[in-house]
């Protein structure tokens, strides 16, 4: 049995190269991917069923970190676009509150000392809400127990 040869074709020209090729052997185009495919590494006629078994396990686990990656890699974008559209709002309140000190309409302490209280109020509704997992669970049992009941 004759095992067919794999392929991996060229983006602009479409021309079928050898995988493994990093350049296009019709055009010089750098072609997009040059690993081979996991089964295409290894011969099937050296493997054992056990190894096969455990190449298979590989590939599942190289494709799911691949996916991982590429998840982590769109979270980091939107990451990145939130805190730019954050910089630009504070940019714009920023300039507001300029704004409207030189018309005298705000008193730019009194409006830090109110934004300083706000701040330490969500500080504070974030540390009682979060402690759960440092609290024992017969203590946090006994907080369910009276607040279902009361």
């Amino acid at each position: 049995m004759q095992q067919r040869a794999i392929l991996h074709f060229c983006q602009k020209c479409r021309s079928g190269n050898p995988l493994g090729q990093e350049f296009c052997l019709r055009c010089g185009t750098r072609l997009m991917i040059v690993v081979q495919p996991p089964s295409a590494r290894v011969d099937p006629a050296e493997t054992t069923p056990h190894e096969e078994h455990l190449l298979e396990r590989l590939t599942m686990l190289e494709n799911t970190m691949a996916r991982l990656a590429e998840r982590l890699e769109q979270g980091l974008k939107l990451l990145l676009r939130q805190s730019e559209t954050a910089y630009t709002n504070h940019a714009l309140v920023k300039g507001l509150i300029e704004i409207l000190n030189e018309c005298g309409v705000v008193d730019n302490d009194r409006l830090e000392s109110i934004w300083r209280a706000e701040c330490a109020k969500l500080d504070e509704k974030a540390t009682e809400s979060s402690p759960a997992e440092h609290t024992p669970k017969k203590v946090r049992k006994a907080k369910r127990k009276a607040s279902a009941s009361g």
